[in-house]
């Protein structure tokens, strides 16, 4: 154990590595689904993709069109993203994409005095029909504004602490800058228009920024913010939020410019979801010391899923989590290893939705056993009637996740299914000879430590761990022997004998 630590410490030194480069960081899953009837006529829907910069990246991105024909270009700084096609009768378009984005803020300089050329596009100076930032209204307005000390950073803040003290209201559709002064009130869009209006109004380059708030579940709205060109960068503001000059982490830029997010042709039902998950993933710099992570090489010259060597190496973890609570905690379960197996099969559906389809098919299974037990059939053609009703019902489980989009609870054909028929043989022969009780209590604890084996093994910081040092699978099989020799009482059996030894210590005493 001793030896195997000191070699994992004498290659951190010799590579130089920093250890916090093995702490996952936070990523979000965005799917964006457009829902349509085609009537066989041509039609079109448009909408903007994201792209990277100094505040977001695009790690992953996919596009299901089904009959529609996909086509990207890059407009005035924005990618859109555009189907085409003649469909007949209800049709989903779906784009997916893993993004990585960061929270910026930025210390406005006091120097930078009011009234100093702008350096931007002549559009982000201009007024519009909607951004009407020479209206006598919001040029009145913005000298109203004016500070005493002549600074850029002050009239910021007075005419950002101005469009925040609107009241919020959410208008459908597009709301412009004069309405949102008048009616004293707008939704983000309008409060955004108002605020490039005043900005603009003072010879300030100011340009609108679309895009989504990274905010798990599914949403049917969108986000409009802007930036405001300062001493040679873009600042965001948020008047909506409350963000001066930052923004958070879940912010996600689709667009710059007075753009709508999604054009379509006209009467076919249009209809759209934003499903936002925040997950995490491995930081960048795994990727950069891939090299000198000796199994990852060894694993990708075989052309051996990485995600795969992931689970092999985590397994014998797994097995300690399974030994702790087996010899020091006292939980009897079903096999002695299979709450590790079960684990690693969860990696794709999830432990809620795993644990749901493992019970069902146990239960379903455990009850035809006990029905089939009248056919007094020999034990391995019996075995195989359940391993045949155990692929069955997975598939079973699958079509109608998949018909209800459940996608984890898909997943569950990627079950080991020949140990789900042995467990379910091994469930239903308990509740013949223990009963029921003893059965359940024993797949509830099944399931506990399946729980625990689940969040170990799925650890990225683990992951990458015992990828970059796999002599700690040592210390790994030191821990399981040290374990193996506890000759102390299981918690649960102190639980269970606390009463006594209390009598028998009174006693003594």
């Amino acid at each position: 154990m001793g030896g195997s630590l000191t070699a994992a410490a004498i290659r951190l030194s010799a590579l130089g590595w920093d250890l916090g480069f093995m702490i996952p960081e936070l990523v979000f899953d965005v799917e964006v689904t457009q829902s349509l009837e085609g009537s066989g006529e041509a039609l079109h829907l448009e909408t903007f993709l994201p792209l990277s910069d100094t505040r977001q990246s695009v790690i992953s991105e996919s596009n299901a069109p089904e009959d529609l024909t996909l086509s990207t270009t890059l407009e005035s700084g924005n990618r859109v993203a555009r189907w085409e096609g003649s469909p007949t009768g209800p049709r989903t378009v779906r784009t997916s994409y893993r993004v990585r984005t960061a929270a910026v803020r930025y210390e406005l300089p006091e120097e930078i005095p009011l009234g100093e050329p702008s350096r931007g596009e002549t559009e982000d100076l201009e007024p519009t029909k909607v951004i009407q930032s020479t209206s006598p209204e919001i040029t009145a307005l913005a000298a109203k504004l004016l500070p005493p000390s002549g600074a850029l950073r002050d009239y910021l803040r007075a005419v950002f602490d101005k469009v925040s003290s609107l009241g919020m209201k959410p208008f459908k559709g597009t709301t412009d800058a004069l309405t949102a002064l008048r009616l004293g009130e707008a939704s983000c869009n309008g409060r955004s228009r108002l605020m490039v209006a005043l900005l603009r109004a003072r010879g300030i380059a100011a340009r609108l920024v679309g895009g989504v708030v990274l905010d798990a579940g599914d949403k049917k709205t969108s986000h409009q913010w802007l930036e405001a060109r300062v001493g040679g960068h873009w600042v965001p503001f948020d008047p909506t939020n409350g963000q001066f000059a930052a923004l958070p982490q879940h912010y996600l830029a689709l667009y710059r410019g007075d753009e709508v997010l999604f054009r379509h042709s006209r009467d076919i039902g249009f209809k759209y979801l934003f499903s936002i998950r925040p997950n995490t993933a491995p930081r960048q710099e795994v990727h950069t010391h891939k090299a000198e992570l000796g199994l990852w090489r060894v694993f990708e010259r075989m052309g051996i899923p990485p995600d795969l060597l992931k689970v092999i190496v985590l397994i014998p973890v797994g097995a300690v989590v399974v030994v702790l609570f087996r010899n020091v905690i006292g939980f009897r379960t079903f096999g002695s290893f299979l709450p590790v197996l079960i684990a690693a099969s969860m990696r794709h559906t999830g432990f809620w939705w795993g644990a749901a389809g493992f019970v069902a098919i146990l239960l379903v299974v455990a009850l035809v056993r006990r029905l089939m037990s009248r056919l007094e059939l020999l034990h391995s053609p019996q075995l195989a009637v359940l391993l045949t009703l155990v692929i069955a019902l997975m598939l079973g489980l699958a079509t109608i996740a998949a018909d209800h989009d459940l996608p984890d609870l898909a997943r569950i054909s990627l079950f080991p299914f020949a140990i789900l028929a042995i467990t379910s043989e091994r469930f239903a022969i308990m509740i013949d000879e223990e009963g029921y009780r003893p059965a359940m209590e024993t797949l509830l604890r099944t399931l506990v430590v399946v729980f625990f084996c689940h969040y170990t093994m799925t650890s990225l910081s683990l992951q990458i761990l015992m990828l970059g040092f796999p002599e700690l699978l040592a210390v790994v099989a030191a821990i399981d022997i040290w374990l193996g020799r506890w000759v102390g009482l299981r918690m649960t059996e102190w639980l269970r004998f606390r009463p006594t030894m209390a009598v028998a210590a009174r006693r003594a005493s």
